[in-house]
């Protein structure tokens, strides 16, 4: 473990963040909330107690409490062992997941496999959103997205170089079918299920009663 800052790449700024969501968390009332947060382990213990999903939006414009946290960790330019211990956190899977958001936002795209390619088969449950009807996925599913999609969430990840692209597929092939299977909305998905076969046992009765 190194306690050297993470090599990044892109916009020092903006995070290569797009413009909207930038802009939404620099007007966001809730970093100007956790401007006094000053340390990893200040910011870490706020995101512990508050993240409970990982979707870029609540409603509206106003961004999540995972991409402010995201961009406060941004600010404090992590290190090597910080980052270590977000995405091996042994006590909240949404540390984990705001590492490899970190990690896919500002990482230099040819390290990405080096972070993310020992996780693809990790099981740990996410939420990647709240709501009426929430989505589920994994750890390792959430990793395969962020190497292998250009958008997570509805928003546009940094682009990676075409070589480093190919080669991150070649590497994701033995994944792709549980890859591909990204995201459930189990809850959801189980009440239109059993909705379709009510339907289906009302129509059988009715033609039989005819």
């Amino acid at each position: 473990m190194s306690s050297n800052i993470l090599a990044t790449h892109g916009n020092e700024r903006t995070m290569n963040l797009n413009s909207v969501i930038f802009q939404n968390i620099i007007d966001s009332p809730y970093l100007k909330t956790i401007a006094e947060l000053e340390t990893f382990h200040e910011v870490q213990t706020e995101a512990q107690r508050n993240v409970k999903s990982m979707e870029p939006f609540l409603k509206g414009t106003t961004p999540s409490t995972a991409w402010v946290l995201m961009y406060k960790f941004w600010t404090l330019r992590l290190t090597v062992r910080q980052i270590e211990s977000l995405i091996d956190n042994a006590h909240s899977v949404y540390l984990r997941g705001l590492g490899f958001l970190y990690l896919r936002f500002v990482c230099k795209p040819d390290q990405l496999w080096d972070w993310m390619g020992d996780y693809l088969e990790d099981d740990q449950e996410i939420t990647l959103q709240a709501g009426p009807k929430p989505v589920y996925s994994t750890i390792g599913k959430m990793c395969y997205m962020l190497l292998h999609d250009q958008k997570f969430q509805g928003q546009m990840l940094p682009r990676i170089p075409v070589l480093v692209m190919r080669d991150l597929e070649q590497k994701l092939e033995p994944f792709a079918d549980a890859g591909r299977a990204k995201t459930g909305q189990r809850d959801h998905f189980k009440y239109v299920e059993c909705q379709n076969l009510n339907v289906h046992i009302a129509a059988a009765c009715f033609i039989l009663a005819d």
